[in-house]
């Protein structure tokens, strides 16, 4: 948060005496950057804090049925709810971004043209970007965090963006192609508008419940291929914030003590967890009608 806040005070200074409208531009995509990661940052704190009594300024009674664990689980998703205000923010400096350019093309005779302090500013901003992406990929290996791989690779395309920021002010100041700048720019704030179109899509799908269907296929394959497992006759998946929760029902043989039944529940939980990052596991188990004789009661 820290470099992308220099980063944008720099390339916004620099825009501003440099006269460029691609740097201003992504000085802003920077900017939300900062946003991004610090509301990220809030949410997390706010989904992670065990100790508060209340949850969104509402108690929590002490006597609830609910357990810790799915008091937690209903936390996580506040970092959704968090992720999802940041998108309306990228998306309104989005806009903000392409309406400024677009009407600085339009006025290209009365406009100062990109000089060298912009290109001082974009070259900053790259090798500070470097630095960020090294930090944010030498970390996510470390921890083997998806969230800060992830980081890593929107760091790498800030990276790109200010290297382009670079190459569009020189060719700009060398050339005197005064609607490159403009241009450019105007590029910049589509790519931050497809950048909060696509967390809002994501935050849309996880708060509706919603997962990859070729996943919940391949989790239900594994459970299937368990000997002890006869089918599995529902499963559905779901996000608590970036956490992975997972509800089925199990087919298996009538014959089964509560014990072999735990037995496998711990199982499947450890195979979910080890191949696909599953969190939690609520399994029902129901007997398989084949295993049962015609003695047995049927339900």
């Amino acid at each position: 948060v820290i470099i992308y806040l220099l980063i944008t005070v720099i390339e916004y200074w620099l825009a501003s005496i440099g006269h460029s409208q691609a740097l201003r531009a992504d000085a802003f995509n920077n900017l939300s950057g900062v946003i991004s990661t610090f509301v990220l940052i809030v949410g997390l704190h706010v989904a992670t804090n065990m100790k508060d009594d209340d949850f969104v300024g509402k108690t929590i009674p002490s006597d609830t049925t609910r357990d810790k664990e799915t008091i937690q689980l209903s936390r996580f998703r506040l970092e959704t709810i968090f992720t999802l205000i940041t998108s309306f923010i990228i998306i309104l400096i989005s806009g903000q971004i392409i309406i400024q350019s677009a009407t600085s093309l339009f006025n290209l005779g009365t406009e100062s043209h990109p000089n060298l302090y912009s290109a001082i500013g974009a070259g900053i901003a790259t090798i500070l970007m470097l630095i960020v992406w090294q930090i944010n990929l030498k970390n996510g290996k470390k921890l083997q965090n998806s969230a800060l791989l992830a980081a890593a690779k929107d760091s790498l395309g800030d990276v790109i963006t200010s290297l382009g920021t670079l190459l569009t002010v020189l060719c700009a100041f060398v050339f005197k192609v005064a609607w490159l700048d403009s241009v450019v720019s105007i590029v910049i704030g589509c790519f931050i508008l497809w950048s909060g179109l696509q967390i809002f899509q994501e935050c849309t799908l996880n708060l509706a419940d919603y997962i990859d269907p070729t996943l919940e296929n391949n989790i239900k394959k594994t459970v299937e291929q368990l000997s002890e497992v006869c089918k599995a006759v529902e499963l559905k998946g779901r996000y608590n914030g970036n956490v992975l929760l997972v509800d089925m029902i199990v087919m298996v043989d009538a014959k089964m003590s509560a014990f072999e039944v735990y037995q496998l529940n711990e199982r499947i939980e450890s195979e979910l967890d080890a191949k696909f990052k599953v969190f939690d596991v609520s399994m029902q188990i129901v007997p398989d009608p084949e295993s049962l004789d015609e003695n047995d009661v049927q339900f």
